[in-house]
């Protein structure tokens, strides 16, 4: 028998990629990365939205709410270019994830990850051809291509990157 981690049974992974890529971005220090959690927890709680979160976690909807209404004006730019297209195929998808990476610095892509060993969120901090690295807080270190997919998770392809439920943040 193995301790629980953080995350593991609670669906906080959602404000967690949030701050974490508010940090990326914005190069937020540990008090006002606490800062901005507290005011993420402070803003699901006045929403009515905590509970369900800390036992289910946190949708597409709120994730939008929360960087709109409480991290607000600290990132730039948050875009979702695969928002309507959930047929995205995973060379499309990976092609504009290394474009966007590589055009810039304090960039990050917020995106749920799917298929039968993930349904969490996460922050890509890096990507190549190959590979994408994630910045998470459940330990999510990197995938390699050849075992991601967009549309359906298989055996080969366990790992379902979910194109609609992307954010890019600079």
């Amino acid at each position: 028998m193995k301790p629980y981690e953080q995350g593991a049974l609670d669906g906080l992974c959602g404000v967690y990629c949030i701050v974490n890529a508010s940090r990326i971005i914005c190069g937020l220090g540990e008090e006002e990365s606490r800062q901005l959690f507290q005011e993420i927890i402070y803003y699901l709680e006045r929403t009515r939205d905590l509970p369900k979160i800390l036992i289910s976690g946190m949708g597409l909807q709120t994730i939008g709410s929360i960087l709109a209404d409480v991290v607000g004006d600290r990132i730039n730019s948050r875009a979702m270019p695969f928002k309507q297209y959930p047929d995205t195929p995973l060379d499309t998808f990976w092609a504009e994830m290394v474009n966007f990476m590589c055009g810039g610095e304090r960039r990050a892509i917020l995106t749920a990850i799917g298929g039968p060993m993930w349904d969490h969120w996460s922050v890509v901090n890096s990507i190549t051809d190959r590979q994408i690295r994630f910045f998470d807080s459940h330990k999510l270190k990197q995938l390699n291509r050849q075992r991601c997919t967009s549309t359906r998770s298989t055996s080969s392809r366990p790992h379902l990157l979910c194109p609609t439920h992307t954010y890019f943040l600079s």
